[in-house]
């Protein structure tokens, strides 16, 4: 439940790293050097290797863009903290500064920036942040809303945000669509971001989801061996799918980097926005961003076929055109990796065959029985102990008995299959939880309302 905002304290200091020069107040020839770390009307917090004592004066000045001056200053240390054995951070609170400079330094905290709240939530561990106006601002901490303390934002203040963050061709975009997908680098951190901005009642709103820059192995994601066997695919189609905010940017991630390590190929990635930054190694790896590098992603899946690819990623299959053209270039020889936002492997499959117009059907059931190969469906649960996500998954190896049951049409049996195929790395979702049950790494309940069988987990 939300509860009321009302009662929560606005934010009325400021993150930023500047230097500064100051001086004890009783030894003023004496100059030494500190980073302010964050800044109030009514002071700062500084780091220096300088040792000082309570309640010291000092002296000082410090640039500030938004001050369009220099802040001079007498102050007082209030708070002194051990960093490491040559640095200390104190708190400073100011004795004598410009009536005008303060002004600008209160109106400067009390505004609310972008940088400032993701800097927050980074800090908090949070997957994403929300930004309604009207609303104080959320995150959400391993699938919990948790409040970042702010005052409900203004349609002044999101719009100078999103103005903040976006060139003249994404307002264009933005005004035109209603609504606009890019990847947003947070300076300070280099951490990054893909951000939503869309219009609620006549005002912008913002979401922001955090992409982790590193890329994590299979063994660190816990994922099933039988996947490191993709990395000899030649050719076919390796798929992804599950609900939002379940993984599979960071499974395809995982995949194209082990392929990256493993072999020597050339690989294009097709993306909106990009997500995950690769660095080429054994191959040779080419980004383009949809809106960007591309237009679409069917003209982008198109081109690649020009392009000598060895393995084409797409972000997302998320219409006919880019399904249709994902499946050429798996026929074609190349080896291709996507997403697709469906519950489970089954319905995966289903709804790749079922967006075609029924007079094609028999035709893609016979394009997709020859080029599948894997499908991955995935889950991000709470952990037992309540701290951080686990992954769970169920993998569909599609064998020739596997082949032929999407050829003849006969997907609902599929299942059982996959059940029974232990032999070839396959497992169901409801496995892939008794084991996470059994290991203690989800609670029984968590078991229990993710189970497609849930008669399975009500003994445990």
């Amino acid at each position: 439940m939300f509860k009321s905002f009302m009662n929560k304290r606005v934010v009325r200091r400021k993150e930023g790293v500047s230097p500064l020069k100051f001086s004890p107040a009783d030894k003023e020839e004496t100059v030494l050097e500190a980073l302010i770390r964050d800044i109030s009307a009514t002071g700062f917090s500084i780091e220096t290797k300088a040792v000082l004592s309570k309640d010291q004066l000092i002296k000082g000045e410090a640039d500030f863009p938004f001050l369009e001056g220099q802040l001079k200053f007498t102050g007082k240390v209030v708070r002194a903290q051990k960093l490491a054995p040559d640095k200390y951070i104190y708190g400073v609170l100011f004795e004598q500064v410009d009536q005008e400079i303060k002004e600008k330094i209160e109106k400067y905290v009390e505004s609310t920036e972008l940088d400032t709240l993701l800097m927050r939530a980074v800090k908090r561990g949070a997957q994403s942040v929300h930004l309604v106006v009207g609303s104080e601002p959320v995150c959400r901490i391993d699938n919990r809303i948790s409040h970042l303390d702010v005052a409900p934002i203004t349609s002044q203040e999101i719009e100078s945000m999103v103005n903040s963050v976006l060139n003249e061709n994404q307002k264009t975009e933005l005004n035109r669509e209603c609504e606009l997908d890019f990847a947003y680098i947070l300076p300070s951190t280099q951490r990054r971001f893909r951000i939503n901005i869309f219009f609620d009642k006549g005002n912008l709103a913002l979401v922001a989801r955090m992409v982790n820059t590193e890329i994590k192995t299979l063994e660190q994601l816990r994922l099933p061996e039988v996947l490191k066997n993709i990395v000899n695919k030649r050719h076919g189609m390796v798929l992804v799918t599950g609900p939002v905010d379940s993984g599979k940017s960071t499974t395809l991630a995982c995949l194209i980097e082990n392929i990256n390590i493993s072999r020597e190929s050339v690989i294009i990635c097709i993306e909106e926005p990009i997500e995950y930054i690769y660095t080429s190694k054994n191959s040779l790896i080419c980004q383009r961003d949809v809106g960007l590098d591309t237009l679409s992603f069917t003209n982008a899946l198109r081109s690649s076929l020009r392009e000598d690819a060895d393995v084409v990623l797409v972000g997302e299959m998320r219409d006919l055109d880019s399904i249709s053209q994902a499946i050429t270039a798996a026929e074609a020889g190349h080896l291709v990796f996507s997403t697709m936002h469906t519950y489970n492997v089954i319905d995966c499959i289903n709804r790749i065959i079922d967006i075609f117009p029924a007079n094609q059907q028999t035709q893609v059931r016979v394009q997709l029985s020859m080029c599948l190969e894997y499908v991955i469906g995935q889950r991000l649960l709470p952990c037992a102990d309540g701290k951080g996500r686990v992954v769970a998954t169920e993998v569909l190896v599609v064998t020739p008995a596997i082949r032929n049951l999407i050829r003849g049409g006969r997907i609902e049996q599929i299942y059982t299959y996959q059940e029974a195929g232990t032999e070839f790395g396959m497992r169901t979702m409801d496995g892939s939880l008794r084991e996470l049950y059994s290991a203690g790494l989800i609670s029984r309940e968590t078991a229990y309302v993710f189970a497609t069988e849930k008669k399975q987990f009500e003994g445990f």
